[in-house]
């Protein structure tokens, strides 16, 4: 049992030393390849690099945190740093479909309802968490979470499913998998918030998020850059021929 203890614990100190190494990189990378895209896709290598330069200050700390715990054989978790990071970065992340798309004024009330809906999936996640140990207010704070989940989803999927003609094979392909994260990235977290409920120990919760963190936000970031990408190079061969 010690040694499945000792195991775990290595686990998640290995993917928190993971996920900030691989954050700072992203950040600095995506910043870095800014000016090799086309100015209208500029925004959204900046907004990757944001994301993954909050991801990494908070991992930063919470490696730290987690770190000492383990040392001081205390049950103690980062998971204040952790909620401050996901209600900065998974708004920036949804904010990344407009502006890929080129929605401008149009995209304004989507965006919005779409930051509405993640701010009460984080926000009552939060408290969710923090009452762990009073079963119902779990419950229905998680219940309130996963339905503003689906909420976007909705609302990614109406907008998504039949884009105009003006977009190319390329902006469709990238933004299903965009889409994607959301539906299948996304779900690794409703995961780790029941886990414990099961009788895993909370370490495993705090594993499921270390992974899903470093799947949803370097991922995600990577599909954007390889659109942007891709969608510079068919415009300026077009605009040389």
């Amino acid at each position: 049992m010690l040694q499945t203890e000792s195991l775990l614990q290595f686990l998640v100190s290995t993917t928190f030393n993971l996920a900030f190494m691989s954050m700072a990189g992203g950040a600095v990378f995506f910043l870095a390849m800014k000016n090799s895209v086309i100015p209208r896709y500029r925004s959204t290598m900046v907004v990757s690099s944001v994301i993954l330069f909050i991801a990494a200050m908070n991992y930063y700390y919470m490696k730290d945190w987690y770190a000492a715990s383990v040392q001081g054989g205390l049950a103690s978790f980062p998971t204040s740093f952790r909620y401050i990071d996901w209600v900065l970065t998974t708004p920036l992340m949804l904010v990344k479909f407009p502006l890929l798309l080129g929605l401008g004024q149009k995209g304004q009330s989507f965006m919005n309802k779409l930051i509405v809906l993640d701010l009460i999936m984080i926000i009552f996640g939060f408290f969710g968490e923090i009452l762990i140990d009073q079963p119902t207010l779990h419950y229905a704070f998680f219940a309130v979470g996963v339905l503003s989940w689906v909420g976007i989803l909705y609302l990614l999927l109406s907008a998504t499913s039949n884009l105009p003609e003006r977009f190319s094979p390329t902006v469709r392909s990238c933004v299903k998998v965009m889409v994607g994260f959301v539906l299948i990235g996304w779900s690794i977290y409703p995961l780790g918030y029941i886990l414990p409920s099961f009788g895993f120990p909370q370490d495993v919760r705090e594993l499921v998020y270390n992974v899903g963190d470093i799947i949803n936000k370097v991922g995600l970031a990577i599909v954007v850059y390889i659109a942007a990408a891709s969608l510079t190079k068919e415009e300026t061969e077009f605009g040389s021929e």
